[in-house]
């Protein structure tokens, strides 16, 4: 059961997202699955050793934030997971297991349900994306985009318990899920600079940085609070991300050309969303 000890609640004043955003200017079917509450989520099983919670506990907090990805993504398949506990920071493992189950491990115990559930929402979007192993150069827009679902299941949730609790007792907890992902965007300090020099400068000035350390938070943090905006105003976007690693990267591709077979390999739908990505990052595609 929740502990309220175990909700974050930080006594600070926590920034306006939307001042904040207007700084950067086996498978599982979904085909049967529908938007809102009745939306469930893609199977999974849960590894309970370390994690010192109940599965039941654990299953409900991880389906309430899986969905809010899961939703807008009718018809696609993907492979069965499982959840186990880590040690050494959230990951999503290549190789599968004996079961043949994709490995999401997450860093976290007991009841800090905030941190399962943005966790979880970011191994969850690479899982959406069709990761690969492969040339890392690129890697980073990949880690920014999962940033941005962390963002963004957190936010969503916050709305959607508010008549669809896991649990009834659970409701009154939806603002510690807000101010949650409120104060990851209030430490990013890195968005001050984003400010000044537009998205385009921040990444040319991050660029080696970023193909080096795709896993910086500091900056794919920044950068998914503008990311944040596109998907929060359109949230049927989220579905293009399934075609993010549909075309095998090389090593050399210029991030121009990344952004160019991700657009190729998506459907006609997104690819205007795709188009508008890239000219926020100034890459004009074809």
């Amino acid at each position: 059961m929740v502990n309220d000890s175990t909700w974050r609640r930080t006594g600070l004043v926590v920034w306006s997202c939307a001042t904040i955003l207007a700084i950067a200017g086996g498978l599982h079917s979904l085909a049967q699955e529908t938007p809102g509450k009745a939306a469930s989520m893609a199977a999974f099983r849960i590894e309970t050793e370390g994690f010192a919670a109940s599965e039941a506990d654990i299953r409900a907090i991880l389906t309430s934030a899986g969905r809010e990805l899961w939703q807008h993504f009718s018809g696609h398949k993907i492979e069965l997971m499982v959840v186990a506990r880590g040690h050494e920071g959230p990951i999503t493992l290549f190789q599968r297991n004996d079961r043949g189950e994709i490995v999401v491990r997450l860093d976290t115990e007991k009841t800090f349900w905030a941190q399962y559930a943005y966790q979880f929402s970011h191994e969850f979007c690479h899982v959406l994306c069709g990761f690969k192993e492969g040339n890392r150069q690129n890697k980073w827009f990949e880690e920014m985009l999962c940033e941005t679902a962390s963002l963004y299941t957190m936010r969503a949730m916050s709305r959607s318990w508010k008549k669809d609790p896991p649990y009834p007792n659970w409701k009154d907890y939806r603002d510690s899920l807000r101010e949650y992902a409120d104060d990851v965007i209030r430490k990013r300090n890195n968005v001050y600079e984003l400010y000044e020099k537009g998205l385009p400068g921040f990444y040319q000035a991050h660029r080696m940085t970023l193909e080096k350390e795709p896993t910086s938070r500091d900056l794919n943090g920044a950068m998914s609070i503008v990311m944040l905006q596109l998907f929060e105003e359109r949230p049927e976007r989220w579905e293009s991300i399934r075609w993010l690693n549909g075309v095998a990267t090389r090593k050399g591709d210029t991030f121009a050309v990344y952004l160019q077979n991700w657009h190729d390999a998506a459907p006609a739908k997104h690819q205007v969303f795709i188009s508008k990505i890239a000219a926020l990052y100034g890459v004009t595609l074809k």
